[in-house]
């Protein structure tokens, strides 16, 4: 596959920007494309990107952090907060403005292998707030759109695949990270699940053929357990997806948050840090006061300020209820109570005719009759009906507050006067150790502004580094569960003891199954083993590093790397240059092991990569990696010097211009002098 033409129009910073690429060859195989920061350089990739993914899927249509699940509408015309859209925002509010229709659109043109041109377009006209798309391939004079049109994308390039021939060159230090999670991925790469999905494929034929002959409540049985199953594995793909998608985000943020870090460095003042020490321990042991303060606070205050606040209305609420208590206490009440409480049993035992909502309805009659009598009427006053075990109960605390609150409400206001001095102090404190950081240099403004990034930063890389945790934790429970539903499956099926030709035909074609997993197995090893080598190979042709002596591959493409003697070294003592480095290595292996003949494109290429295995990459690996690389860089990554050592190696020069931020264009030139 050669890239021929990328054409984009009104696509995200681009409003009409023709890239031709078809003067490379085998020889003068690199494509630069120049652009400093925010020009345009991502949105080139992206757009490439998009054109064989599309957007249908959920996972395509994920952006920031936490990953927000974008609809189509928000995916295209922008969510308004942290996603501008895929449409040009500029030629967007120029078409509302006029009110007419706005065409945008990715076209690329490429040969295949066949020679034949195919030139696919994915489309969008919007109008107002909505909008239509499509996708078109054009190839051999034949037209395929829709559902047929993403097939051949997808026999062109899978879409889970894009991601490893179109990349971010920071970004692929993940891979290096990784703990399984591409496995599948690079399976497919390397075209070896053929037989794996072979045998699968028998082993749902050979279980098929075992349920013909099993009875229906064992087949219910086995389809929920089946179902399980299934369920588990789906929550085991989500759950790999958002450990990619936060694996991505924490790298991101991770490399903001260094930049802040030495920014902040630089303009501090260098105060002593015995000042700097004595301060804090006074902040630590005012703040430390101002909890105590406020958890006396929190703990008193809410129950009692009601009443603090109407002492006046809780003596006469006290006199009220002590009036009462006084009244129900006499002789002549307590009589009335007596008989009113078995009342009712007396009535049942005279007059057992009598039902018992009757008998109920006679003895209140008679209960009111008794207290008119005697004068103990409990209809007057605030706290008539109420019982008096409940006056009984709150009684004490009304005498605390009449007796004693003047007094309650002095000390609660004392401890709201310390609070606020405390928090006072407090503030004080903190302005004076940002004074004592940052000094009288005239950047209080931006430090502090710098200081809050960084707090933000660090909060959010906390949040990412939990939840990541928390998704692998899914992870592994939705593993270990489809496992125990597997087993239950096995333990189902095992108990049919019908013996029929359903059953001997089964057990055929799980033999069947056995052998291609066991050749499957063996085809996995044997190209682990030659891809370890070539992985081995290619790292050593970028980089020559005094630790590391070798790199090995588990069965999940996990990456050891070892010293000369042996010895593991542990990857989190690695750089991030040095993830990304070995990263690279295993994609350029894995690109020859399945020899695939596809371009590369590579945004951000030598970020974080020190000067001396920069060249490296410039000799050994660019003009090596494919017949067709597109490199995206910055005129820092390349200046004059490192582009003489590719000069040999490119054939076409485009510079991206970009005046406002949506309105990038291209001129056939390098962004540096030649």
């Amino acid at each position: 596959m050669k890239l021929l033409r990328v054409k984009l129009e009104n696509i995200f910073a681009y409003k009409d920007a023709d890239f031709d690429l078809s003067a490379t060859t085998v020889k003068q195989n690199i494509v630069l494309i120049w652009g400093r920061n925010g020009m345009g350089k991502t949105s080139f990739l992206n757009a490439v990107k998009l054109l064989f993914t599309g957007f249908e899927k959920m996972i395509y249509r994920q952006v920031g952090f936490p990953p927000a699940q974008l609809s189509a509408g928000q995916f295209v015309l922008g969510d308004g907060t942290r996603w501008t859209g895929v449409v040009n925002r500029e030629a967007r509010r120029r078409a509302l403005t006029l009110g007419e229709p706005l065409n945008a659109k990715i076209q690329l043109s490429w040969l295949d292998r066949s020679e034949e041109t195919v030139t696919a377009t994915r489309w969008w006209t919007v109008e107002a707030d909505d909008f239509t798309s499509g996708l078109a391939i054009e190839r051999a004079g034949q037209r395929l759109t829709g559902a047929p049109a993403q097939e051949l994308l997808e026999d062109t390039i899978p879409s889970e695949l894009v991601k490893f021939f179109f990349f971010d060159g920071e970004d692929i230090k993940s891979i290096a990270e990784s703990s399984g999670l591409f496995q599948a991925d690079f399976n497919r790469l390397l075209q070896i699940t053929f037989v794996e999905n072979l045998a699968g494929e028998m082993v749902k034929l050979s279980s098929e053929r075992k349920r013909q002959g099993l009875e229906a409540s064992l087949q219910k049985s086995l389809d929920e357990a089946s179902n399980n199953a299934r369920k588990a594995k789906t929550v085991q793909l989500e759950s790999k997806e958002k450990i990619e998608e936060l694996d991505a985000q924490i790298g991101i943020d991770g490399l903001e948050l260094r930049r802040v870090q030495i920014r902040r460095a630089n303009l501090s003042s260098g105060a002593s840090e015995f000042q700097k020490k004595a301060l804090e321990e006074q902040r630590k042991s005012v703040h430390q006061q101002l909890e105590k303060v406020v958890q006396e606070i929190t703990r008193d205050l809410p129950k009692d300020v009601p009443i603090l606040a109407n002492l006046a209305l809780a003596k006469r609420t006290l006199d009220a209820i002590l009036s009462r208590l006084a009244q129900r206490g006499s002789a002549e009440a307590s009589y009335v109570e007596k008989v009113s409480t078995n009342l009712q049993g007396w009535i049942g035992e005279g007059c057992p005719v009598l039902s018992d909502e009757e008998t109920a309805r006679l003895a209140i009659h008679l209960t009111g009759q008794m207290r008119k009598l005697l004068s103990a009427d409990e209809s007057a006053g605030i706290f008539a009906g109420v019982s008096i075990a409940t006056l009984e109960r709150i009684v004490t605390r009304f005498e605390v507050w009449a007796t004693a609150g003047e007094q309650l409400k002095s000390g609660r206001t004392r401890l709201l006067i310390e609070a606020f001095r405390l928090a006072n102090s407090r503030q004080e404190i903190d302005q004076s150790l940002f004074t004592l950081e940052v000094g009288a240099n005239g950047n209080a403004e931006e430090f502090r502004n710098v200081s809050n990034r960084m707090a933000e930063l660090e909060e959010g890389l906390a949040k990412q580094n939990q939840l990541k945790g928390q998704w692998t934790q899914k992870f592994r429970e939705a593993v270990e569960e489809e496992k125990q539903w597997a087993s239950e499956v096995k333990r189902l099926e095992g108990t049919q003891d019908q013996v029929s030709q359903a059953a001997n035909e089964s057990r055929f074609v799980l033999k069947a199954a056995k052998a291609l997993n066991e050749i499957s197995e063996r085809l996995k090893a044997a190209t682990r083993l030659e891809l370890e080598d070539m992985l081995n190979d290619r790292f050593k042709r970028i980089i020559q590093h005094p630790l590391i002596d070798r790199i090995g591959l588990d069965e999940g493409y996990v990456m050891t790397f070892f010293e000369k003697s042996g010895k593991p070294v542990g990857r989190t003592s690695l750089s991030s240059g040095m993830k990304q480095l070995a990263a690279t290595a295993l994609l350029w292996a894995m690109k020859d092991s399945a020899g695939a003949d596809l371009p590369v494109i590579i945004d951000t290429p030598l970020g974080r990569i020190d000067r001396e295995n920069q060249e490296h990459l410039l000799r050994a690996y660019y003009p090596a990696l494919a017949n067709q690389v597109i490199v995206l860089p910055t005129n820092a990554e390349i200046d004059d010097r490192k582009l003489k050592i590719l000069s040999d190696r490119i054939a076409t020069h485009y510079s991206i211009v970009n005046d406002s931020g949506d309105s990038a264009r291209i001129e056939n030139k390098p962004l540096v002098e030649m």
